[in-house]
């Protein structure tokens, strides 16, 4: 799809996600706040100019204003309001038991910290929901295949090997593998192995590759070199795209456009992410290598929810080679609540890699280009989408908590040294504390849409229509 065709349906995808998610940051502020006595003068979606709202029983209005990229609650009697500042008056007694900074310093930091938290347990439960409903997908994770030359080779891992634990970490899930090496990108792993009924453990340094997704975007992948019993095809239906093409029973998928595949989810991915675009897809077939041309098939499927969306389809049935395990309501929401400590983790560490040099910078993207992630996988279904949601949920809440003045980490310090004085900072140094936040934050986001830009080449699409 045309990015530049497609950017009214990317605008309205980014929206709903911007609304839900800011809607429910904010609403974990004043939740908190009104349980703690404070007033809540506003609430807001989006900044500026109101648009549209109403004052409720308590005198708080909610409104939605004109610039959509964010939000905020105004509290009563916040001093270091930035957005709608209170002018300075002496306050009554009566005035002072609902003002925000008259408040114990633990409600305070409650208040704060309950946006980010509200973020945390949102995407727990949509987590919670997936696993309740689909369950989990399970691939053991046995080495089917060595690659020649691979740093699994040079390091002795074996075909029938099975992977006990990386790091020290158990391991139950071969996707769990190739999540652990893209997170540890050029550096030595500890694999233990299970050989022969006898444990081992061999370091193995993955290699790095540049790579494209499933969307046809560059991306530093780490390699070990190693296969999971897939994706191998079991059944190739009559008349269909995959028949044509000539694929056959027993033949395994290795690479579309050249992109490696490991399973058989990454190419339905692929296949919706391109769709009515002919595919070179480069396969085994007794021991010898091929490739051979398809275009999918494109019919009109309905979702879970009764929704119509467009469907590749190649034609070919997946041999057995993962189970799926259903969930108990109570284990869904156990691992709902892992699945976000394990994507704070994976995130805390790419930003972390960025800072080391070891992922570029310019993987650090920006509003355009979560506007684009999000109209591209919602072609993908709505549960790839409402997935999507619970991801952007996890990374603002964790980015909401960095010690940065202005974002609600930088209060959380800043009641930490007023906890450690016995007293507030002077309101000069956070004045300067602020300032030195939003210089932060807006080049951040200045470098986040340069990214985007080059990410897009949206330049050079703006010099084509002019030359």
């Amino acid at each position: 799809m045309d990015i530049l065709a497609a950017i009214p349906q990317y605008g309205f995808w980014l929206l709903v996600l911007l609304t839900v998610l800011v809607f429910v940051h904010e609403f974990g502020h004043y939740w908190i706040a009104r349980r703690c006595g404070v007033k809540v003068e506003v609430f807001s979606i989006g900044f500026g100019r109101e648009l549209f709202g109403y004052t409720d029983s308590h005198g708080t209005r909610w409104k939605f204003s004109a610039i959509p990229l964010g939000g905020y609650v105004k509290m009563y009697g916040q001093g270091t309001n930035l957005l709608e500042g209170e002018a300075g008056r002496a306050m009554s007694e009566a005035d002072k038991a609902v003002a925000f900074d008259y408040k114990s310093l633990w409600r305070r930091a409650a208040i704060v910290v309950a946006g980010p938290a509200a973020n945390y347990i949102f995407a727990a439960l949509i987590f919670a929901m997936i696993f309740a409903v689909h369950g989990r997908d399970v691939a053991a994770p046995v080495i089917a295949a060595v690659r020649a030359g691979s740093a699994a080779a040079e390091a002795g891992l074996q075909p029938g090997d099975r992977i006990v634990a990386l790091n020290g970490s158990a391991i139950t899930d071969f996707k769990q593998v190739l999540e652990f090496v893209q997170l540890n990108l050029d550096q030595e792993v500890a694999v233990e192995i299970e050989r022969n009924g006898a444990r081992q453990t061999v370091d193995v340094k993955p290699q790095v590759s540049l790579e494209k997704d499933a969307l046809g975007n560059d991306a530093l992948v780490g390699v070990l070199g190693i296969e999971s019993p897939a994706p191998v095809i079991a059944g190739v239906r009559a008349g269909s795209a995959a028949a044509a093409a000539g694929f056959q029973p027993g033949d395994r998928i290795v690479t579309l456009n050249g992109n490696e595949i490991t399973d058989f989810k990454q190419i339905s991915e692929f296949i919706q992410a391109n769709l009515e675009q002919e595919l070179t897809v480069g396969i085994e077939r007794s021991g010898a290598q091929e490739t051979l041309r398809v275009t999918p098939q494109v019919t009109v499927e309905k979702d879970a929810d009764g929704n119509e969306k467009r469907v590749g389809l190649l034609g070919i049935e997946a041999a057995t080679q993962s189970e799926r395990v259903e969930l108990g309501l109570i284990d869904a929401a156990k691992e709902g609540v892992v699945r976000v400590v394990e994507v704070s983790g994976a995130m805390l560490k790419g930003v972390w890699q960025m800072v080391a040099g070891i992922r570029p910078a310019r993987e650090l993207g920006g509003i355009l280009r979560i506007g684009y992630y999000s109209g591209e996988i919602a072609e993908m279904g709505t549960w790839q989408w409402i997935n999507f949601a619970a991801l952007l949920s996890v990374n603002l809440g964790l980015v909401n908590l960095f010690p940065i003045p202005l974002l609600d980490g930088g209060h959380l310090v800043f009641y930490a040294l007023e906890g450690v004085r016995g007293r507030p900072l002077t309101e000069r140094i956070q004045e300067w504390g602020f300032r030195i936040g939003i210089a932060l934050v807006l080049s951040v986001m200045l470098f986040a849409t340069w990214n985007d830009l080059v990410f897009f080449d949206w330049l050079g699409k703006l010099r084509a229509l002019f030359t």
